[in-house]
């Protein structure tokens, strides 16, 4: 019988750490996948900072910003996400991609960078995998939607995050990337 009882909180505790885990590992799973189409969106920064350098244009383009975080927040609605928060996560986006831009133009500036040989078309070639993201970040923010205060997706995302975004880029762009992702309790 003493036996019994040592063995039965053991068996209860090891219990307990494997469900733990394997809810863990969803919440983990859905973080990273998040993070990275994150990092494929922000890996969009570079292309655009070069069209924009050889075209002059202004970083900022607040008319396409308006359009896209329009079509978000309709998107969204219809998946059940909070259409206001989506705005933010977007705009977040665009603000973080707007960092990578302007740090790498003032590095141009600087050097005094003549012109790309081959930018990339912004319509033919970058705004189609931004139009592709699109829809992939609301699914993904959806499968997390609720969640953020859970200890194990603010584990992942703490742990995750300099993972996945620190390696290229800077502590402030990946602040201002997963700003919204954080708990807003």
């Amino acid at each position: 019988m003493s036996r019994l009882r040592l063995i039965l909180p053991l068996a209860a505790a090891l219990l307990l750490a494997a469900c733990a885990t394997t809810r863990n590992a969803p919440a983990r799973d859905d973080v990273a996948q998040l993070l990275s189409l994150q990092k494929t969106r922000l890996d969009v920064a570079a292309p655009v900072a070069r069209s924009k350098w050889n075209s002059h244009a202004p970083i900022d383009d607040p008319a396409r910003e308006q359009a896209i975080l329009d079509d978000v927040a309709a998107r969204a609605q219809q998946i059940g996400l909070d259409a206001p928060w989506a705005r933010r996560f977007f705009q977040d986006q665009f603000d973080a991609g707007k960092l990578v831009q302007r740090d790498l133009h003032r590095q141009w500036t600087v050097v005094h960078r003549p012109p790309f040989a081959d930018p990339p078309d912004l319509a033919r070639e970058v705004r189609p995998v931004l139009d592709r993201l699109t829809p992939e970040l609301l699914a993904a923010l959806a499968r997390l939607d609720g969640r953020w205060c859970d200890p194990a997706v603010k584990g992942a995302l703490d742990e995750l995050a300099p993972a996945i975004l620190g390696a290229d880029y800077a502590p402030a762009v990946r602040d201002k990337a997963i700003g919204a992702l954080r708990c807003a309790k």
